[in-house]
C-alpha cells in the first residue's frame, strides 16, 4: 500500500514506524539480514502477542460486555472479529447464533435488549443489531 515492495523496503520502513516497547524488539534483530522482516513481525508476535490466540479470544468474546461509551456499530465489530479470531473456520451461519446471543445478553441498555427479546426472536444478527440501532436512534 505504500509501495514498499521488497522485504528490505518493509523492514527498513516498519523499523522507523515503531515506538516505545515495539521498537525495543528491533534490539535482536539484523536489519541488514534479508529476513530482518519476517524476525520483526516473529519479535512483535513474541512479546505482544498471545500465546494461544484463539483460546484467548474465545474468553474474550465469552465476558465481552458493551461499554457505556461504545456505539452499537462498535460492539458489532468488536464481537465480530473476537468470533472470527476464536473461531475461523466458522461459516456465517455457524457465527449468526453465537453472535445474536452474545449480542442481546450483553448490551449496556437494559431497554434495547429487552426490545430485541421480544421483537428480535426470529431474526438473523445482522437484522438484530439494525433493529437495536432504530430502537436506539428513535428512543
Amino acid at each position: 500500500m505504500n509501495g514498499w515492495t521488497t522485504p528490505q523496503d518493509k523492514a527498513q520502513n516498519l523499523t522507523l514506524l515503531l515506538e516505545g516497547a515495539a521498537a525495543d524488539v528491533l534490539k535482536d534483530i539484523d536489519e541488514s539480514a534479508p529476513t530482518a522482516y519476517k524476525g520483526i513481525w516473529v519479535q512483535l508476535i513474541r512479546r505482544f502477542g498471545y500465546t494461544d490466540a484463539p483460546r484467548d479470544a474465545m474468553r474474550r468474546f465469552d465476558s465481552r460486555r458493551q461499554q457505556d461509551n461504545e456505539s452499537l456499530q462498535e460492539y458489532e465489530q468488536v464481537l465480530r472479529l473476537l468470533h472470527r479470531e476464536a473461531w475461523p473456520a466458522k461459516t456465517q451461519e455457524q457465527r449468526d447464533s453465537k453472535l445474536k446471543r452474545r449480542f442481546k445478553d450483553s448490551l449496556s441498555n437494559r431497554d434495547v435488549a429487552q426490545h430485541l427479546r421480544l421483537h428480535a426472536r426470529d431474526c438473523d444478527f445482522a437484522t438484530t443489531v439494525l433493529k437495536a440501532r432504530q430502537f436506539a436512534d428513535a428512543a
